[in-house]
């Protein structure tokens, strides 16, 4: 066996990580390699930040070779994983960080259940025992907590810091500390020195450990009792009500404080029957509730298909059901000692969900593939209609297999109104906004599309990137000059036409702090439902009449009082 790993080891692996942090993130504010190949910016940040962060995270008991080696193959599996991921998805286009969640929290997860398993294990016991990884995972939990704890006081005092210069007028302290090279050693040092204090107080360690177990105990009983009355409730309640409204997730919530709160309170159940004998009770009732929330999401997937979140959500629900199944297998097989045989279930289910959370970041077991075809197979097997495709849902939220999909359907289909919203998603997603992007996309003929004024058209940008929510489920854009007021200069009128309304905004010349410039604002009433195809066709046919306001304005100084519909 080693020794703990010095101070100075620490603080250098926390140096050097901090170091190789700062060249990948310059990598990407300077677009120099690898900041624009998503795939081995994605392995190289999978490196960098593991192979570290568990290093100085595992240093809380003795490390030896086999760790080591270890540690080694897990960085190089994530490196791949990163590899991969990132190679799913789509630079420049859509955004990063929408494309890749949840690999960040898999990483982080999947890092969590590892240490303790690579902390224990060895060539004689390849198999730890369940004691021992759970009292690993415990000094674990405590040292990360202590880190972060010790970390955030750090960032804590940065920004009063800096607040405080900032109110004499000095910014200097706020730019300095908004620096990649400053904040990313601060915190990667933060972190080592909080690890460092934490392991040397192991008695403080232990007794905070002793806190919890008795806060679990207290709050075991009180968890239980709400969820038998809960299901009481929802036997006198319609289920759509508890699907509809978010209940789902909240049981998964609820069964997993129970699973943590139960496996924390051993010793109180060991000593008082009556809280055993109450606590199994319960126990009973968990399978009941994760199938209430499992046949939600049967339904959720029937009616819409395969998603992301559905496919988490159904791996999230298989594992809880695994886990309280394999509770009351236990509790009917060995009455008497039921709460002593936990680790039976517990330590085969944990190594499952750490295979299961990294497969999910390869081929073998790719969400993202999944969702394409689940949502592609529906549309085209007619159970979804083409109003109700989201198209901007797989080139946003599914990378580069959405997109493929996406513009292999744009070949197939016959529904213009879909090949228009697809092309909408194309074009704003996987595009620059430029310009030309913009205009491609309005309906107008081209002699008055040249006509535009460039200050004009330089509003629609600015229009379009802070209204995205008007392009993303546009049917029809159309631009259309009008006069509006007695000057001399024609307003427009944009129409925007989605599925469901039709949304007008009037673009004008007007007074900004002193300089002229166009504006933007738009009508009072928004039409839906079978208005709105009548009010499309008289704009497009100019059947409509211009009216002169009832009542003027009340202007005192640059002020101008309108009066408003009410409310």
């Amino acid at each position: 066996m080693e020794p703990l790993l010095t101070s100075r080891k620490l603080l250098l692996v926390a140096l050097l990580q901090s170091f190789f942090l700062i060249i990948l993130h310059q990598s990407v504010d300077f677009a120099f390699w690898p900041g624009q190949s998503p795939h081995w910016l994605f392995a190289a940040y999978s490196l960098v930040i593991f192979l570290p962060s568990t290093l100085i995270f595992s240093s809380f008991t003795q490390l030896n070779r086999p760790f080591y080696i270890q540690l080694g193959i897990y960085a190089l599996l994530f490196t791949l994983c990163g590899f991969y991921v990132g190679n799913q998805l789509l630079p420049g286009r859509a955004p990063i960080p929408s494309q890749a969640w949840p690999y960040p929290l898999i990483i982080f997860l999947a890092s969590v259940l590892l240490i303790p398993w690579l902390t224990q294990n060895s060539r004689k016991r390849w198999l730890p025992s369940y004691d021992l990884l759970s009292q690993a995972m415990g000094r674990f939990l405590l040292v990360f907590a202590a880190a972060q704890l010790f970390t955030l006081s750090v960032l804590m005092l940065l920004m009063l810091w800096a607040s405080l210069f900032e109110v004499i007028e000095i910014s200097f302290f706020t730019e300095l500390f908004s620096e990649p090279w400053f904040y990313y050693p601060a915190i990667t040092l933060s972190q080592a020195i909080g690890v460092i204090q934490a392991r040397s107080r192991s008695n403080l360690a232990n007794q905070l450990f002793a806190i919890c177990r008795n806060f679990a105990t207290l709050l075991l009983p009180v968890l239980i009792a709400v969820a038998m009355l809960f299901f009481v409730a929802v036997l006198f309640s319609e289920l759509d009500t508890l699907w509809q409204n978010g209940g789902s997730s909240l049981i998964f919530v609820l069964v997993g404080a129970i699973v943590l709160c139960l496996n924390l309170s051993g010793e109180a159940l060991t000593q008082r029957p009556w809280y055993r004998h109450f606590i199994a009770l319960g126990l009973l009732l968990l399978p009941c509730y994760l199938a209430l929330s499992g046949w939600g999401l049967y339904l959720r997937i029937e009616q819409y298909g395969l998603s992301l979140a559905r496919l988490w959500a159904v791996l999230i629900a298989s594992v809880s059901m695994t886990v309280c199944v394999g509770y009351v297998w236990q509790l009917i097989t060995h009455k008497a000692t039921w709460y002593t045989r936990l680790s039976t279930v517990n330590r085969p289910v944990t190594l499952s969900l750490l295979g299961l959370l990294i497969t999910t970041q390869t081929p073998l077991l790719d969400f993202r593939g999944m969702s394409v075809n689940s949502q592609i197979d529906r549309l085209s097997a007619g159970i979804t209609q083409p109003a109700d495709f989201d198209p901007r849902y797989l080139v946003n939220e599914l990378g580069r297999k959405g997109l493929t999909a996406l513009e292999s359907l744009q070949n197939n289909i016959d529904d213009e109104q879909l090949k228009r919203r697809i092309h909408t998603a194309l074009t704003l997603e996987t595009k620059p906004l430029t310009t030309q992007t913009l205009l491609d996309l309005i309906d107008m003929p081209d002699a008055q599309k040249q006509a535009l004024p460039q200050k004009l058209v330089t509003a629609l940008e600015v229009f379009a990137r802070h209204n995205t929510h008007l392009f993303n489920d546009a049917t029809e854009l159309m631009l259309r000059p009008i006069q509006l007021d007695n000057t001399p200069e024609a307003e427009y009128l944009f129409i925007a036409n989605t599925q469901h309304r039709v949304e007008l905004r009037v673009f004008y010349l007007g007074v900004i702090d002193g300089v002229q410039g166009w504006q933007s604002g738009y009508m009072d009433q928004k039409v839906y439902g079978a208005q709105s195809k009548d009010l499309l066709e008289a704009l497009k046919t100019d059947n409509f009449e211009i009216v002169e306001p009832r009542f003027k304005d009340i202007k005192i100084g640059e002020h101008r009082l309108e009066l408003h519909s009410p409310f």
